[in-house]
């Protein structure tokens, strides 16, 4: 297994685990700060299969023992999710989950300046290694090798907000493109579309659906925070990336509906689920 390989398949958990299980009886992990010298972020090509939890916990011992780094991590963002009052609340819809995750990265959260540093460091990508977090995002579309996307957890992430959503009201069916991919033009189709087949404007909390004006199966998805004119106004993972070391984060980002840049809006799409 290559270097390259290893970073990917040490980067998998399980985003109910995560959602469900905490540290118990140990000292608080703290995180491991990358060495931002070391390289660009790493990427998530079309093609390489995302682990599951259980398969990374086997690398992880054959490979490199029981002390391996990446383990802290992973226990601090089970921690940070099962400390979270709002993610662990019920009847929350899709976008309250995601805006929680928007005020992860702004420093919101957080009961000290520590906790609000970590936190703000979960909702984005990491530099070298996956975040754990981003790539548990990944159990909730049902295909764990993706066939590729211009920005491919973009669905991953509302893949993720919606089944939260969902368990969070006691809902156990899987509502959602699970078994479609984890590429935005899973999302498509979904639901209605607002304008076309609901005769209606957009509001908060609807999807926004883009393809890729290059590569028509490649695309974009994220929450509708606001339309003002031709400007829709984005809730979604993988966007505004700061730095180069930064891929991609939770935000809100700014996206036009004329259709100029590499992104051609599609629709808007309605659901039950996104309620």
């Amino acid at each position: 297994m290559n270097r390259r390989d290893f970073v990917l398949a040490a980067a998998g958990i399980s985003i109910s685990a995560l959602f469900s299980r905490a540290s118990v009886g140990q000292d608080e992990p703290q995180v491991v700060e990358p060495d931002f010298a070391e390289g660009p972020p790493v990427e998530f090509p079309e093609g390489i299969r995302v682990p599951t939890a259980e398969e990374y916990d086997k690398q992880l011992e054959a490979l490199t023992g029981a002390q391996n780094p990446y383990r802290p991590e992973i226990e601090l963002g089970r921690t940070l999710i099962k400390e979270d009052p709002v993610l662990q609340s019920r009847d929350k819809s899709p976008f309250e989950v995601a805006n929680r995750f928007r005020e992860w990265r702004q420093g919101l959260v957080g009961n000290t300046g520590e906790r609000k540093r970590q936190h703000s460091y979960y909702a984005r990508e990491w530099p070298v290694r996956g975040n754990p977090i981003i790539m548990g995002f990944f159990d909730a579309t049902g295909y764990r090798t993706p066939a590729g996307d211009t920005t491919w957890w973009c669905s991953a992430f509302v893949c993720a907000c919606i089944q939260r959503s969902l368990e969070s009201k006691g809902i156990r069916t899987r509502d959602w493109p699970y078994a479609s991919g984890a590429a935005s033009s899973s999302y498509r189709k979904w639901g209605k579309d607002v304008i076309r087949d609901l005769n209606s404007e957009p509001r908060k909390g609807d999807l926004a659906v883009f393809q890729n004006t290059r590569t028509s199966y490649q695309g974009h998805v994220g929450f509708v925070h606001s339309v003002v004119g031709n400007q829709i106004m984005v809730l979604g993972g993988n966007q505004g990336a700061q730095n180069e070391y930064n891929g991609g984060e939770v935000n809100i980002a700014p996206f036009d509906m004329v259709g100029s840049g590499r992104l051609k809006f599609l629709s808007f799409r309605r659901h039950d689920a996104l309620s």
